[in-house]
């Protein structure tokens, strides 16, 4: 038989965990040992509550789901987190699973997908609902297509960004003028929809460019 799962849920709308609480309630395996309105509070109380699985929410006052879940990893790595949202955008998916969430669910969620993803995360497994999923899909095909827009001599220039060579040595290596480079650089930074050099560079290694 498995052994009960111990829940933490942190959400500033204490309507959320009553409607939570009461789903978990019925779910069998599953054991709810606190719950706080505020991410600081709950930092606090599980260093000293025995916990499996944290449920929080992404957009939080004080400190958000993303924060949370950083430093909840941190200092006590065991623990499964499980995102909450009202939005799939995938930019916030990405960067909860940065930060190393196991699930992501939406909060207009039914009862099963609760109950599947609470079991799958539970079993040492990831869980993100069919519209986080989709969402996710359709960043990563944006992101080839913005990638295959790339000329081969905008990603040659690229690498050399990244070999912090500046404008005048990558024209006379490449045997071009300084304002062609420059208008090079502007491109790129438009067809990668970055502003600065530590952007573009973290653009690149993220889609294996450079």
């Amino acid at each position: 038989m498995q052994a009960v799962k111990n829940i933490f849920i942190v959400d500033d709308h204490q309507m959320v965990i009553d409607g939570l609480r009461l789903i978990i309630d019925t779910i069998e395996g599953f054991d709810i040992v606190g719950e706080s309105t505020s991410a600081l509070q709950a930092l606090d109380v599980l260093a000293t509550v025995n916990t499996d699985i944290l449920l929080t929410d992404v957009s939080m006052p004080e400190m958000s789901g993303i924060e949370l879940t950083r430093l909840v990893k941190k200092k006590h790595p065991h623990i499964k987190v499980i995102a909450l949202s009202m939005f799939s955008e995938s930019q916030v998916v990405a960067e909860m699973i940065d930060a190393g969430i196991s699930g992501y669910i939406l909060k207009n969620t039914g009862k099963q997908e609760l109950i599947e993803a609470l079991n799958k995360v539970a079993s040492g497994q990831n869980y993100f609902g069919q519209d986080i999923t989709l969402q996710l899909m359709k960043s990563f095909k944006r992101n080839q297509d913005e990638s295959s827009r790339l000329t081969d001599r905008e990603i040659e220039i690229i690498r050399m960004i990244e070999q912090d060579f500046g404008n005048k040595q990558i024209a006379d290596m490449l045997f071009i003028s300084e304002r062609t480079v420059e208008t090079h650089r502007k491109n790129i930074l438009r067809k990668t929809n970055t502003q600065t050099v530590v952007g573009l560079l973290k653009y690149a290694y993220e889609r294996k460019i450079i």
